[in-house]
């Protein structure tokens, strides 16, 4: 089971437009089928791993057509196509869901980040 993740394309980066995969949705505790957690849009913080002052707020909304998307801040500056993007729940207890936005090449690979990401997703 790979780990929940994004790979960016083109119009991802050109027109701010990324499709909410279930997976990630699952990830960030968003219900995807749930019709009223869709009225407005929904924001999560999140910072990105090699700048963690850079705190951004991701979107999730629906499209007038029903189509659930994304949005995050500031990616086209940090991302390339065919880059992935994949997120880290760093959410404190005493706070809301914050999440650190990772960016690479590939998806991580190295023994002790695939047995964390296995521990935590599967």
């Amino acid at each position: 089971m790979t780990i929940p993740h994004i790979k960016i394309t083109d119009t991802m980066l050109n027109k701010y437009i990324i499709d909410a995969k279930k997976d990630v949705l699952d990830q960030f505790e968003i219900d995807p089928s749930g019709e009223i957690d869709w009225l407005e849009p929904m924001y999560v913080s999140a910072d990105y791993w090699f700048d963690v002052e850079l705190v951004v707020q991701i979107k999730f909304y629906k499209t007038a057509r029903g189509d659930k998307r994304m949005s995050i801040p500031e990616l086209r500056n940090y991302a390339n196509v065919g880059n992935y993007v994949w997120f880290e729940d760093i959410s404190q207890e005493d706070g809301g869901p914050y999440f650190r936005i990772h960016i690479g090449k590939e998806l991580p690979f190295d023994s002790e980040q695939y047995e964390q990401l296995q521990a935590r997703y599967g």
